[in-house]
């Protein structure tokens, strides 16, 4: 004969079971901290990022302040050009009038001097710039390069170290488990039954939070698949129901199947032959099929009304 057990036992039982889950939780956590956990900035140190991370701050600093530098100097050489250009032709029509003045030969000089001048801060603002830019997109490649390598190594390492975390895990988890089952197998009593799902819960939390990573989009997306699914199924059950959409229709003055527009004396839909009315049993009024009570009288309608 089975044993039976009171409340408190039972409630008990459960206090033992979610309280002894807790702790082995926990503890399953600390577990984490015995293997190295690797360290993706030593792994950054070891190719050298952090150098190069440095390096390319500072050329990007020096890239914008020669790129002003730039944008001024080609300013300064649009300018130049515009006045060279007209103090030449200004010179030009001077020889060709035969008007030239010692005045206006030296501004045309100057001018041609001042165009040269900034022509060649130009040319020397943007080798500069050119050259820091070249630099810099050098360096963010070779950046991406050793930060991939970067990345695979630390990963590799990273999956080891949960290996090793979960192989901890399942030498605590799965002797307490067995020994759970044989217990359970050999005497099933309330605390037998308490070790056994106590360990169960214990080997099920530590499965999913092993895969958790792997399963998390998956689930939610299944997860979302179903929310869908029951909201489309539950707005058709209570919002689409045939009898639903009849009365709407019936309040609308239009035919409960095609829709069709009605008159209130038409027994028949001019449009599809659907049976409009029925006798109603109590007051023998003509009422309109599917609804729940009958315009007339006001009695229930015991059973709804059936096209012919």
């Amino acid at each position: 004969m089975e044993n039976e057990y009171s409340r408190a036992e039972k409630v008990l039982a459960t206090l033992f079971v979610i309280f002894l889950l807790l702790a082995s939780i926990n503890f399953l956590r600390e577990l984490e901290r015995i293997p190295a956990e690797p360290n993706y900035s030593d792994y950054q140190a070891k190719y050298g990022i952090d150098e190069l991370l440095d390096n390319q701050s500072r050329l990007l600093t020096l890239e914008r302040e020669l790129f002003k530098t730039y944008q001024v100097a080609e300013n300064n050489l649009t300018e130049a050009e515009r006045v060279y250009l007209f103090k030449r032709e200004e010179y030009r029509l001077a020889i060709e009038s035969g008007n030239v003045t010692e005045e206006l030969r030296q501004e045309y000089l100057q001018a041609k001097e001042n165009y040269e001048r900034a022509y060649a801060r130009y040319l020397a603002a943007k080798g500069a710039y050119e050259d820091v830019h070249q630099q810099l997109v050098e360096l963010n490649a070779r950046i991406g390069e050793l930060s991939a390598k970067t990345w695979d190594e630390y990963n590799r390492e990273y999956q080891i170290y949960r290996l090793k975390v979960l192989a901890l895990k399942l030498l605590f988890a799965l002797p307490i488990f067995i020994i759970s089952f044989l217990l359970f197998r050999k005497r099933r009593n309330i605390y037998t039954t308490s070790l056994i799902a106590y360990s169960s819960l214990l080997l099920i939390y530590l499965i999913l939070s092993a895969i958790w990573s792997t399963i998390q989009m998956i689930g939610l997306s299944l997860f979302g698949a179903g929310a869908s699914a029951a909201a489309l199924y539950y707005l058709r059950k209570e919002y689409l129901k045939p009898e639903r959409v009849y009365r709407r229709r019936i309040g609308q003055n239009r035919c409960y199947r095609c829709g069709f527009p009605v008159k209130d004396d038409y027994l028949y839909c001019p449009n599809c032959g659907a049976k409009l009315k029925e006798k109603c049993e109590n007051c023998g009024a003509m009422r309109p099929l599917y609804l729940e009570f009958c315009p007339y009288c006001g009695v229930k309608v015991e059973k709804m009304g059936k096209e012919s």
